[in-house]
């Protein structure tokens, strides 16, 4: 199975695991997945040792798989780039790296994703 693939699937076992149907999830429930796929996306990038733009198209591929609007996507990789991301996305994107790695012995998914929704819910 080719990395891509593996990302859409996992990006459809974590989304069967949160509590709401992803037709209902509002922007900042979006920001969440956004963040928390980058860092998906940025560990198969640092393994397979490619390069930034690579690593944009995969995120970019990843993302509309899942239905996230383009121009959110394209916000989310201009604050990477910039070098503005925020400590509770930064929280999102380690989440997002560390249940990835857990994949592979979780094919059914890890719940990181909703572990994420609960911890920015509470507050």
């Amino acid at each position: 199975m080719e990395i891509l693939d593996t990302l859409k699937n996992w990006a459809d076992r974590e989304l069967s695991l949160i509590d709401k149907d992803f037709k209902t999830i509002n922007i900042g429930e979006r920001r969440i997945i956004r963040w928390y796929f980058f860092g998906s996306c940025d560990v198969c990038a640092q393994a397979m040792k490619l390069d930034d733009n690579n690593f944009q198209n995969l995120y970019r591929k990843t993302l509309k798989h899942i239905g996230i609007p383009r121009e959110e996507i394209e916000e989310t990789i201009a604050i990477w780039m910039l070098d503005k991301i925020e400590e509770d996305e930064l929280f999102f994107i380690k989440h997002g790296a560390h249940s990835f790695r857990d994949f592979e012995n979780k094919p059914d998914g890890v719940g990181g994703l909703n572990y994420c929704f609960s911890i920015a819910f509470k507050k």
